[in-house]
């Protein structure tokens, strides 16, 4: 009985990209394979298209990265819809990096809040991609929305060294027209090219 109700579970989630992050690693919701990113997360296509930005780094033996992230100044590389202006700075963290290549991921920008539904990191050596499904909100602004959080860098000397992040944007919630499209992207970078690792006051 716990078994059809689990894979009901699990198809479910997979049909709609959700699910709740696990404290253990004894359940994978989006299993990282091949260490590549899934086309239930992004489409062959979309990641084309992120890969003109920035890199996507694949494998299975990731760096642990583990820390809490200062990106300033946060800086828009590409977007979609054409768009050009300044954003404000991005803290981002990582908890709970797994044997099974599972993390925690939240971040903090502006009035800004995003926390992950899931979230996984691939990559070899000291490169790495972590890749999340991830819920943001800004309440002050009066939006919320869904949307693909795309992080690559090299880990080097507890810092990541070329930073840069994509995001495409799947639902939203929008009173004040603030957020770009469903399915359009940005990608920004670190101006000064680290993303530096604040934690334990480093």
């Amino acid at each position: 009985m716990k078994r059809i109700m689990l894979m009901t579970c699990v198809v479910a989630i997979m049909a709609s990209l959700a699910g709740c992050m696990k404290e253990t690693d004894e359940i994978i919701l989006l299993p990282v394979q091949n260490g590549t990113i899934p086309e239930t997360v992004l489409s062959l296509s979309e990641q084309d298209s992120l890969r003109q930005y920035m890199d996507i780094n694949e494998g299975v033996t990731p760096p642990n990265v583990v820390g809490s992230y200062d990106v300033s100044p946060m800086t828009l590389l590409y977007s979609s819809d054409g768009y050009a202006g300044d954003f404000y700075d991005l803290r981002w963290i990582v908890e709970r990096q797994n044997g099974r290549n599972i993390v925690t991921y939240s971040d903090l920008q502006g009035g800004a809040v995003g926390k992950s539904r899931e979230a996984h990191i691939i990559g070899e050596g000291d490169k790495f991609t972590i890749y999340i499904v991830e819920e943001a909100i800004n309440e002050s602004r009066g939006w919320q929305c869904e949307m693909i959080t795309v992080i690559s860098g090299v880990y080097r000397d507890r810092n990541v060294a070329g930073y840069k992040c994509g995001i495409v944007m799947r639902n939203k919630v929008d009173e004040n027209g603030m957020l770009i499209e469903p399915d359009s992207y940005r990608v920004f970078e670190d101006g000064d090219g680290v993303a530096t690792n604040i934690m334990n006051g480093k």
